[in-house]
């Protein structure tokens, strides 16, 4: 058992074949193998003794060969449809005596492909579909094969002219339904059916029909379910009425089903009294005519229908033109005692005739079987109506399940709809819903599936007031479809109502990019659709809903997913949480601008999120370089031009202090730097200048207490008209002289007073000894030498002073002499 699992595993991953509906390996049990489409040129030797059913259609098989189905006895449907089958082996299906369906349709089979006895050991075959082959080379031959299985209950066959239906078939005594497919068309009279008097068919389905002579059904007396395709191509012109002329044969019989399909569109007709006279003689359940160019109905003829005593069931309209016109027929429906189902098209109303009245704003009501459950006006494109929908009332509502009006479009879905508490199903899509009433649905309790495709939801639900009430009266709700509705966001609370079942909700073809605020419940959400929005991938808040919601499907194909390092928490996430049920189906885009299909990409996770860490440290690392390389330069900019820096800052800041320059004059003539070790010097000196008018500026004596010092440096600077600095040993040792000598500087050259620096040099000391801000400015400097050699010729204390005195009488002298020139 093991080996024979082993190899049926081993030929469906050799074959491609991606699913087995219904195989249970793991129960050794596999009751369905489906090989539909896999490209197969052979009969596949996989079969199992479990195996009922085996599905092979599609591919292209040209032999089916003798005991191909030999491992399993038990088959009951095969499907070998769609091929290229030509020939059936003696022996094909031999042994197969539980079979009861085998669908041989779309082949290339002839009489010469099948055996006189090919079907005779079929002993339970009970529906043989054996239509669109080639046996018009000899249907008599074709026809007797046939008629050899004698539990055949159902037939589908072709026929051509100038064949007909043969005697043989009489020994076909089980056989209740048969579809006969001409592929060139047929006019059908009783002639070719005449040979099937014997039988007793309940079911006639004939296809490509150009016309119907009056007498075709006479050999039908059991007859109870007809269905009627006509040709589109060649039908002719008056086939609706032969076909209903025909049907008179059926008058007082009591009838399950009439169907007619495919009417063209240049034969199209309004259903009136002619095709009503011949309906209310026949005890009718279900009438279809769906795609029959059906342009409108007639209101009185459909009413007298209804009133009669008929027993109809189901009526079925779809895909028909049905222009509006006068006859509104829809108010005859109440008249119907028996319907359960009506599925007719909205009538379309041409564009111009929309006009934005105010006369049909009022509530109104219509009538509906008391027995109706099912209500379809659906069209395939959008329609008008010229109402809003306000406040409708259905009068016999109470059995009304159903009701699909997708593509009625109302004017506005500010009302509410009452009459049908018991409403199971409501499709609205395609409706204008820019303007939303927060009670449109609330006279709908048991509401279990709501459809809302294209209904302007996004403009609706943004505009109103309470909109996460919209829903607080359905609990019964199971599946909610939103697509298409342009949503950006979605209400708060929307989903939050104490719901009784799990929701399944379609948010398809949206504007999302954060996942709605659904309740954080585990066991509310069954499956959550986000296809076509948005998101190139889930935030950690998304995520962290997900898990406490745990859905058992979410659906993100069509999405913008990011497979990048930007992304890899996300990643992560779908790769453990096994939440996305579509990774096969979602391309990602890469860092690389390329897409691929996101579980491809998961199979090297591991990899990518290595490679995401190497890139995170190279990243981290360059930064790190970057700024301390940024950091080294700085500070050797700063400390190479600290000075400058600092006299910048010491400016803004006094400034900010509403400190106001001097424009004209100054508050003193000197300002004296010097070392406190000289102070005994500075004193004499300070004693000697202002015994011959000078003002001079001292630390010791002018410095304001409680200011920082480099503060009242910078104004000594800039409030006197000179700088003069005592050269010494102990201010050599002194920073704050060196500091002092770097303010000038910067002081002097940005208020262009280059000439104001005087330095008296003492103690014997040389240039080279002077600092270096003093040295790169010394040919702007006054420099005068402290006699320390009184035996030096013109080398005394009194020429000192002399030039000291002439040095700081400079500027001063300038301005005196324009404040008299004005």
């Amino acid at each position: 058992m093991a080996k024979v699992l082993l190899a049926i595993w081993t030929f469906i991953l050799q074959a491609g074949f991606s699913k087995t509906t219904h195989i249970k390996m793991n129960d050794q049990i596999i009751n369905l193998i489906d090989f539909s489409r896999k490209n197969l040129t052979t009969m596949p030797d996989v079969l199992h003794n479990s195996t009922t059913d085996l599905y092979l259609g599609g591919n292209y098989l040209h032999v089916v060969p003798a005991w191909s189905f030999r491992k399993s006895r038990i088959l009951k449907n095969i499907d070998l449809s769609d091929n290229r089958i030509r020939f059936i082996e003696q022996g094909a299906f031999d042994g197969l005596v539980e079979l009861s369906i085998l669908n041989l349709r779309s082949n290339l089979l002839t009489s010469n492909s099948l055996y006189k006895n090919i079907f005779q050991g079929l002993i339970s075959l009970q529906d043989l579909v054996i239509h669109d082959n080639y046996f018009i080379d000899n249907n008599t031959f074709f026809q007797t094969v046939i008629s050899r299985v004698k539990s055949l209950v159902k037939l589908h066959i072709d026929l051509s002219r100038p064949h007909q239906i043969y005697k043989c078939l009489c020994n076909l005594s089980k056989l209740q339904d048969i579809e006969i497919f001409e592929l060139h068309g047929l006019t059908y009279s009783d002639k070719l059916f005449q040979n099937l008097k014997c039988l007793k068919i309940e079911t006639l389905w004939i296809d490509s029909v150009l016309s119907l002579a009056p007498n075709t059904f006479m050999s039908f007396p059991n007859l109870k379910t007809l269905g009627i395709a006509i040709h589109t191509a060649r039908a002719t012109y008056d086939v609706i009425s032969n076909i209903f002329h025909s049907l008179k044969i059926f008058k007082g019989r009591n009838m399950t089903q009439i169907s007619i399909t495919g009417n063209p569109h240049r034969n199209g007709f309004v259903l009136g009294h002619s095709h009503f006279a011949v309906l209310e003689k026949i005890c009718l359940q279900k009438l279809k005519l769906v795609g029959d160019s059906i342009l409108g109905v007639k209101f009185n003829p459909f009413l007298r229908y209804g009133r009669k005593e008929n027993c109809l069931e189901e009526l079925n309209l779809s895909d028909n033109l049905l222009f509006d016109s006068k006859d509104s027929y829809v108010f005859a429906f109440c008249a119907f005692k028996h319907l359960k189902i009506i599925r007719i098209p909205h009538m379309v109303v041409k564009d111009n005739r929309v006009k934005r009245s105010t006369k049909n704003d009022v509530s109104f009501s219509f009538c509906l079987p008391k027995t109706l459950e099912q209500y379809d006006l659906h069209c395939h494109v959008k329609s008008y109506n010229r109402r809003r929908i306000s406040n409708i009332t259905i009068i016999n509502g109470s059995n009304l399940k159903v009701l699909n009006m997708a593509n009625v479009t109302f004017r506005d879905c500010n009302g509410t709809v009452k009459g049908a508490t018991n409403l199971e199903y409501f499709d609205m899509s395609g409706f204008n819903c820019n303007v939303l009433g927060v009670n449109l649905l609330s006279h709908f309790p048991k509401l279990i599936t709501l459809i809302a495709q294209d209904a302007n939801l996004g403009i609706g639900l943004n505009a109103l007031q309470n909109a996460s009430e919209f829903l607080k009266m359905n609990l019964d709700l199971q599946h909610i479809d939103l697509m298409n509705n342009n949503l950006k966001t979605l209400p708060d609370g929307l989903f939050c109502h104490p719901f009784r079942h799990k929701l399944s909700i379609i948010l398809d073809r949206n504007n999302l990019q954060s996942l709605p605020n659904f309740p954080s419940k585990q066991n509310k959400i069954k499956l959550i659709s986000l296809k076509y929005n948005r998101f190139s991938c889930l935030s950690e808040d998304d995520m962290a809903k997900l898990n406490i919601i745990k859905p058992s499907s979410i659906f993100l194909r069509g999405n913008p997913i990011e497979c990048s390092c930007n992304t890899l928490h996300f990643l992560k996430w779908v790769h453990q949480s096994g939440l996305i049920s579509d990774v096969d189906e979602i391309e990602c885009v890469l860092q690389t601008g390329t897409l691929s299909i996101l579980s491809q990409f998961l199979r090297n996770l591991k990899k990518f999120e290595i490679s995401c860490q190497t890139k995170l440290w190279v990243t981290l690392a360059s930064c790190i370089t970057s700024v301390t390389i940024l950091a080294l330069i700085f500070g050797i900019i700063y400390y190479r031009y600290r000075f400058a820096f600092e006299y910048f800052f010491l400016r803004i800041k006094m400034k900010l202090r509403h400190y106001q320059p001097l424009l004209e004059d100054f508050n003193h003539d000197a300002f004296i730097s010097y070392s406190h070790k000289d102070i005994s010097w500075i004193k004499t000196l300070y004693d000697n200048l202002q015994s011959k008018g000078f003002s001079l500026c001292l630390y010791h004596k002018d410095f304001k207490g409680g200011m920082p010092i480099a503060e009242c440096i910078v104004e000594a600077i800039n409030s006197s008209r000179k700088v003069v600095f005592v050269i010494t040993e102990d201010f050599l040792e002194s920073s704050w002289g060196t500091y002092e000598i770097e303010m000038t500087r910067m002081h002097a050259f940005r208020e262009g007073r280059e000439s104001m620096i005087i330095v008296i040099l003492k103690d014997d000391i040389k240039k080279d000894k002077l600092p270096k801000a003093l040295k790169e400015i010394w040919y702007k400097v006054v420099c005068i030498v402290w006699p320390s050699d009184p035996e030096a010729p013109y080398n005394s204390e009194e020429i000192f002073y002399k030039k000291l005195c002439t040095a700081l009488s400079d500027g001063r002298m300038r301005i005196n002499d324009d404040n008299t020139s004005m």
